[in-house]
């Protein structure tokens, strides 16, 4: 495949573009982040290396850091008072759709936003591919059509140069995550498992592709505060049953971090993907999809659990040879999860057609759609 042709080069590339990314923003007087993420973490660390000072983070939740993070001056997020002066570097995963929001009121919006994209930028080397060159290749080879090799091509690349252009003409919508037509075209009646709710998005945007009314949804949701509020979001003709449980290989209570976002998860580094773990801390009550449902047939899974899913996969092992349902596998929290977890699904030698698309700007938003033969 392309990227061990030209794998000795990715150094190069990524120093280039590190180059580049610097001197452009040095020309700004002054420097902004919009949003408070592990990525921003990244962004803080590599600016402050460049001797580039961050006058300011804008954040939906300006108060909640008493309007400063890491000593920076934390800004109400407002698209109508940006400080247009100077550069504002996007440091989370919604930079298309904050440029889709900003290109009517900013004409000039191109010459002052900037994406970052530093979650899990440090983790890994060029030698980490070499080391698994044959699961890497084995799941390239085993992808079902052209778009998906060259994505997923691209996606290494990325994931360790940073430079959007290398996915900039591959991606999709995020309003598209989980709902492509390989899915959608062999959508069928039945029981669904959504691992990792949220807000009960998917279900909501699924409704408004097919007809559910046939098919009920078990959802999984460790966060106590988005149960109650599922609730509120699905119509009632819905037929669904909440969890307030986390998924993964065992049965047990364990710490979770309980975050006023999507991206709530448990504690132990075992099971999540993130170096921040700021947020109230409870306890909540954790099992296996084989052992909560070892009596009914699954149709379908969807797993968005933030750096559980190979935990989860292990504990559902009994239920996909079984059902051998289809699979919506988000495979970007851990730098390695775009072949490992894959991997492990083939090694089950279940038949699976393979497709991968992706839905932003960012190293987050890449799915895995595995379609029984």
């Amino acid at each position: 495949m392309e990227l061990f042709e030209e794998i000795q080069l990715l150094d190069v590339e990524k120093e280039k573009f590190e180059k580049e990314f610097v001197k452009k923003i040095k020309k700004y007087k002054y420097v902004y982040l919009w949003g408070i993420s592990e990525s921003c973490d990244e962004a803080i660390y590599y600016l402050n290396k460049n001797n580039i000072k961050i006058n300011g983070i804008y954040n939906a939740n300006a108060d909640k850091y008493n309007y400063t993070y890491r000593n920076i001056p934390v800004l109400p997020q407002s698209f109508d008072n940006i400080d247009t002066g100077g550069a504002v570097i996007v440091t989370n995963s919604y930079y298309d759709l904050f440029r889709k929001k900003l290109i009517d009121r900013y004409l000039n919006i191109d010459d002052f936003l900037y994406v970052f994209d530093g979650y899990f930028l440090e983790e890994k080397t060029v030698s980490y591919y070499l080391d698994n060159k044959e699961t890497i290749i084995k799941c390239y080879n085993a992808l079902a059509d052209k778009h998906s090799k060259k994505l997923y091509n691209a996606l290494l690349k990325y994931r360790y140069v940073r430079d959007p252009k290398i996915i900039k003409e591959l991606y999709d919508l995020r309003d598209n995550c989980y709902l492509d037509n390989i899915f959608i075209n062999n959508f069928k009646d039945g029981l669904y498992i959504d691992a990792g709710s949220y807000n009960a998005d998917f279900i909501t945007s699924l409704k408004d592709k097919v007809n559910i009314s046939k098919s009920k949804f078990y959802i999984f949701e460790p966060n106590k505060d988005y149960c109650n509020k599922i609730e509120k979001y699905l119509d009632k003709t819905i037929n669904y049953k909440i969890f307030n449980m986390a998924l993964c290989d065992k049965q047990d209570k364990l710490p979770f971090i309980k975050l006023n976002s999507s991206t709530s998860h448990l504690k132990d580094e075992k099971y999540n993907a993130y170096k921040i773990v700021d947020g109230t801390t409870d306890y909540v009550d954790t099992s296996t999809l084989d052992i909560v449902l070892k009596d009914e047939k699954v149709v379908g899974i969807k797993i968005d659990i933030e750096g559980s899913e190979a935990s989860m996969l292990v504990g559902a092992t009994n239920i996909i040879k079984r059902d051998k349902p289809i699979i919506l596998l988000s495979i970007y929290h851990r730098w390695d999860d775009l072949f490992k977890l894959q991997g492990f699904l083939m090694n089950l030698t279940l038949n699976y057609k393979f497709y991968i698309r992706h839905y932003s700007l960012s190293v987050a938003k890449t799915v895995l759609y595995c379609i029984p033969d």
